[in-house]
């Protein structure tokens, strides 16, 4: 099984630096993208969607400079989070990490 996907979009504001617990920089972000689905109609309805991604490592030193409206293409996997809540319910969620960065200014994957 394979669950790497691509994102294409334009950075919605500036990147937002942290560090991971090793001490290795970390890079939030926020892709606006759009969502393309059938209306059921034979047509197509498009929508406007704003993803968080993660970067760490090459690819987070790659983003971390980038402006609000430069244009990404992004591999990326997803990554499954679990807790605890303090009740005892367990709650999951997902996040997206970027593995490969594309940017208008350098075609080349980081």
């Amino acid at each position: 099984m394979h669950s790497q996907f691509y994102l294409t979009g334009r950075l919605a504001d500036t990147p937002e630096p942290g560090t991971t617990k090793k001490g290795k920089l970390w890079i939030k972000l926020l892709l606006e993208t759009e969502l393309v689905r059938s209306d059921g109609r034979g047509g197509v309805q498009v929508e406007a969607v704003t993803l968080p991604v993660s970067f760490f490592s090459r690819e987070a030193e790659t983003v971390k400079n980038l402006q609000r409206g430069e244009e990404l293409n992004l591999g990326c996997h997803l990554y499954g989070t679990k807790f605890e809540t303090d009740g005892g319910t367990v709650k999951n969620g997902v996040q997206i990490i970027a593995d490969a960065v594309f940017t208008a200014a350098s075609r080349k994957p980081t």
